[in-house]
């Protein structure tokens, strides 16, 4: 399919180019902490998954799921990029529960289908072209078990459609935000709730939107 193959392109040209942000990822690990304080929205949402079965999309070097390395849950960490799955590997030896997937940045193949209570991704969605986002929406209702819920923080940025979303504020992708919606709903998910958040000074730039999968 043609949506296919231009995800797998844009996919490949994101990989390239977060390959060696050596930087960024050295500095996250000391940002994430405000992710995760109790009164943000992320923290928020994030309490009402069930973690059970949890799977992390593009998870970087796994800062966000460190966070849950002392928690029993199955915890399954993907990312796009080999080299951030190794250093996940590394970081996370002699912890209980944990598998770390390379992927092709556009499924969850190496995910059973009906398998995972919760997905989640933070800090990352936001730089994928809307034609990504579209196929994962697809992969998470294919992995998540019927009830199952997902928290993905992406992109409200409305500008630049068709452009390099690296010219654009904070290297957001353009996903207005009714595109997000009509995603969910062709891909057979609701959107339970959903907050504006500003970034780097720009309001509402960003969204975190909770996501279920039927139960019926």
């Amino acid at each position: 399919m043609v949506a296919d193959d231009l995800a797998r392109q844009k996919a490949a040209a994101l990989r390239a180019d977060w390959t060696t942000d050596d930087q960024y990822y050295d500095n996250a690990d000391s940002w994430v902490g405000s992710f995760w304080a109790d009164q943000t929205a992320f923290r928020q949402m994030f309490n009402r998954l069930d973690p059970d079965v949890i799977v992390e999309l593009a998870c970087g070097r796994g800062r966000h799921s460190w966070q849950m390395k002392d928690w029993s849950n199955r915890k399954i960490l993907i990312d796009v990029v080999p080299e951030n799955i190794e250093f996940c590997q590394r970081r996370f030896t002699g912890v209980a529960n944990v598998e770390c997937l390379a992927n092709n940045g556009v499924d969850l193949a190496g995910v059973e289908t009906a398998s995972a209570t919760a997905l989640f991704c933070y800090d990352a969605m936001v730089h994928f072209d809307h034609v990504i986002v579209l196929q994962y929406l697809l992969e998470t209702a294919r992995i998540l078990k019927p009830g199952g819920q997902a928290l993905l923080h992406h992109s409200n940025y409305p500008g630049n459609p068709g452009g390099d979303y690296k010219t654009n504020p904070h290297w957001r992708a353009f996903m207005p935000g009714g595109l997000f919606v009509d995603y969910c709903r062709k891909a057979g998910l609701d959107v339970i709730e959903q907050r504006l958040i500003g970034w780097g000074g720009e309001p509402a730039l960003d969204c975190v939107s909770l996501i279920g999968k039927p139960a019926a």
